[in-house]
């Protein structure tokens, strides 16, 4: 078995490497570009680097696989995001053990983008009319111990967009291993997140009647009325192989010391290189800090450049032991260049 994982994650790490991100032309085509906001404040504040050490509710953002590894029978997360340009997202997540090896769990978010006025050519300072978009998504989560360290799970999510009367609905599949390796502290991740077929909005206000006679010169005045109907365009999900690793580096029985590191390859996206450390005092208090960089080829001369919107990101962990209870809070700031700084609030009850 131990080869086995070893050449899977060799194999998925080569074609992590020789596959290329979406060329710059189709950067932000993507749909459902929500998908690609990071939910939970532990794994934002490592800015990212997550994947291979991710454990119980919070994985099922991350990397479904670690679900299992919960240290609670059942969890339930709440998590809060105050984003750029008053956008926010909402999140919650419940889970439970089924047997010893399997756990499944599900979660909901809405991504809100607040008021929008709506304009018109004769109306520019509003016709009255606000619009207030809300894009959501229910998933559930199954994952199981094949060995007694190698984990798998996957989730299936149920996606739903509305933009005033016109919506895209669709699916999409995550799926991830974790391998606790032999070298004690030493843990692999592999997640291929956001598979699925394309999106495309649709609705009643994409049709209209149009009288042949102001469409086309010169037509009969007694011509009747045609309806006319826009067909939209579909677009990709925003597909991410990733690949990464966690290392325990100190520990005793009072701390614990942490190194992660992610490579993520986007389709419609350039790629992400994520590195996060993370200190543990008596299992009560954590501290937490991350960055994200990102090659940007020709673009800058050192070929990097930083992320306008997840820049870097710090936080803080408190877990409060309450009998047969645990109380955990996180909290995550997120820096970025042009717009307001991100938070994340999360809040989770084990038990």
């Amino acid at each position: 078995m131990f080869k086995q994982i070893i050449l899977l994650f060799a194999a998925l790490a080569l074609v992590a490497q020789d596959a290329r991100a979406g060329d710059k032309s189709r950067i932000g085509t993507a749909a459902a570009q929500e998908l690609r906001i990071p939910i939970g404040s532990r794994g934002t504040a490592l800015g990212g680097a997550i994947l291979a050490h991710v454990s119980g509710a919070e994985a099922l953002q991350w990397n479904p696989s670690g679900l299992v590894f919960g240290t609670h029978k059942r969890e339930v997360v709440f998590s809060y995001l105050d984003y750029i340009a008053d956008m926010n997202i909402n999140y919650f997540a419940l889970t439970t053990h089924l047997r010893d090896d399997i756990s499944i769990g599900i979660s909901a978010r809405v991504f809100s983008v607040g008021d929008i006025i709506v304009t018109t050519e004769e109306s520019p300072e509003g016709t009255g009319e606000v619009l207030s978009p809300k894009f959501s998504c229910v998933a559930f989560t199954y994952s199981q111990l094949l060995t007694d360290r190698v984990s798998f799970g996957s989730t299936i999510k149920y996606i739903h967009e509305g933009i005033k009367r016109e919506v895209a609905n669709g699916v999409a599949f995550d799926f991830g291993f974790q391998y606790k390796t032999a070298l004690e502290g030493l843990t692999l991740g592999i997640a291929m997140r956001n598979f699925g077929p394309d999106l495309r909005f649709d609705g009643p206000d994409l049709e209209r009647v149009v009288r042949l006679q102001d469409a086309i010169p010169n037509a009969d005045p007694q011509a009747t009325s045609r309806n006319f109907r826009t067909s939209l365009a579909s677009a990709e999900l925003p597909t991410s192989i990733e690949i990464g690793f966690s290392y325990a580096f100190y520990a005793d029985a009072l701390n614990r010391a942490a190194f992660s590191a992610t490579f993520r390859n986007n389709n419609l996206a350039t790629d992400e290189y994520q590195a996060g450390v993370e200190y543990s005092l008596k299992q009560m208090l954590q501290l937490r800090g991350g960055y994200v960089a990102s090659p940007t080829g020709d673009a800058l001369p050192n070929g990097f450049k930083k992320e306008y919107i997840l820049g870097p990101t710090f936080g803080f962990g408190l877990n409060v032991p309450m009998g047969d209870l645990a109380f955990q809070v996180d909290y995550a700031y997120g820096k970025t260049e042009f717009f307001q700084d991100n938070h994340w609030l999360t809040v989770g009850l084990g038990f």
